[in-house]
């Protein structure tokens, strides 16, 4: 068989330790490994699990545990001469075999080799955004790879030397993924505009915010594309939410509590739409880790909960307002033309000030980016890198 069948996906998984030995009482298999390791794994998760069991080209289960004998359990265990284990069922007449770097990368009693985390950051620890060559990130997987871990770790980057078009923004979005198109276009102009229907098409300074925090879904990433920009003003400011987000918890527990769990009502009106989200500012994930930031002074409605709680959360939201325009959380920096600003949307809170558009011209280029194709993409590079390992290790 293929080792994409052996596996049950299409990823590759280096065998580097062996099974030594397997034993199961039924309803669990133990396995010890070559490096002395010991895991255990559930019947039920194994027969779930039966890589043959899968549509030969889409490679998606198409076993359903509603078709389980009730009386299903482990007949046998043991290793074949290729270092599978064979799994006999007793209860219906099949045989599994699981592919050992497979089961080795799935025990639930190692700790996995983590994804990039998100690193914090303020105005001590950063001075700006990581930056990248576009030419170099198109040319070298190890830069690539290097830039969207970035992505994940500060939330941020910026990438040079792109060419300074709607084409340019567009050949570093698809990159990573699909874009995401909403109502204000597949990419969108930020420049000063007659009968603007947002703010950010006006001269103005922008306090620190998110975008579309009045959808359901909040955009992952938002990719800004300098065009033009001689303009006097019109520097760009960015503000890691998590890290103010985390100076909440740690100094002010009960204001925390109540920007976690109170939701704010959001808005985005204009002539033609009216798009509204009622959620909390600050959001957790199931461990109580910090997974998204929803601020936009511009773009909130009228509060509409219980009148006992109006006070104390209109000082909870003054409080992260004012942590969000402290200078000890802000990165300045001039975007100039052809850098291309990237920020995780649900994370990083941008901000720019005032310009003059009599003295100059600013154009920039955006669009939007579902978090989930930036993990697609790490995980894509990193299947290469076991395929590389795998192809080296069977030539040797």
């Amino acid at each position: 068989m293929k080792e994409v069948i052996e596996t049950g996906d299409f990823d590759f998984y280096p065998v580097e330790h062996h099974i030594i030995d397997s034993s199961t009482d039924g309803k669990k298999v133990e396995i010890k490994w070559s490096d002395g390791h010991l895991s255990k794994f559930h019947f039920i998760w194994l027969r779930d699990n039966c890589p043959c069991c899968i549509h030969p080209d889409t490679r998606e289960p198409i076993f359903n545990i509603v078709s389980m004998p009730d009386d299903l359990l482990i007949y046998s265990v043991s290793t074949t001469q290729e270092g599978f284990l064979e799994v006999i069922w007793s209860g219906e007449p099949h045989t599994s075999y699981f592919h050992p770097g497979w089961l080795r990368s799935h025990c639930f009693d190692l700790l996995k080799k983590p994804f990039p985390e998100p690193l914090t950051w303020d105005s001590k620890n950063k001075k700006e955004p990581d930056r990248f060559d576009w030419n170099e990130i198109i040319s070298d997987p190890k830069t690539e790879r290097k830039w969207l871990y970035s992505l994940v770790e500060t939330g941020c980057s910026i990438i040079q030397n792109v060419e300074p078009s709607k084409n340019g923004l567009i050949q570093i979005a698809k990159r990573i993924g699909v874009i995401r198109e909403t109502n204000f276009g597949l990419t969108f102009d930020v420049e000063a505009k007659t009968g603007p229907d947002t703010a950010a098409y006006t001269e103005i300074g922008l306090p620190p915010h998110t975008d579309l925090p009045t959808r359901e879904y909040q955009p992952g990433l938002q990719l800004l594309h300098c065009l033009k920009n001689s303009v006097k003003g019109g520097e760009s400011i960015l503000v890691d939410g998590f890290r103010v987000a985390e100076e909440i918890r740690l100094k002010e527990p009960e204001t925390f509590d109540l920007l976690t769990s109170v939701p704010w009502d959001f808005g985005n009106r204009s002539t033609l739409t009216d798009y509204r989200w009622k959620t909390p500012m600050i959001k957790l994930d199931n461990n109580g880790k910090i997974e998204e930031i929803r601020v936009g002074n511009f773009l909130r409605v009228p509060l509409q909960i219980d009148f006992d709680l109006i006070e104390p959360m209109y000082k909870a939201y003054k409080l992260l307002e004012t942590l969000n325009h402290d200078d000890r959380f802000k990165l300045r920096f001039r975007l100039e033309q052809g850098e291309c600003l990237i920020i995780d949307n649900r994370r990083i809170l941008h901000a720019r000030d005032s310009f003059d558009s009599s003295t100059g011209e600013r154009h920039l280029c955006g669009c939007y980016i579902e978090r989930d194709e930036l993990w697609s993409s790490i995980r894509m590079i990193e299947r290469r890198n076991r395929q590389k390992r795998m192809n080296s290790a069977l030539n040797q």
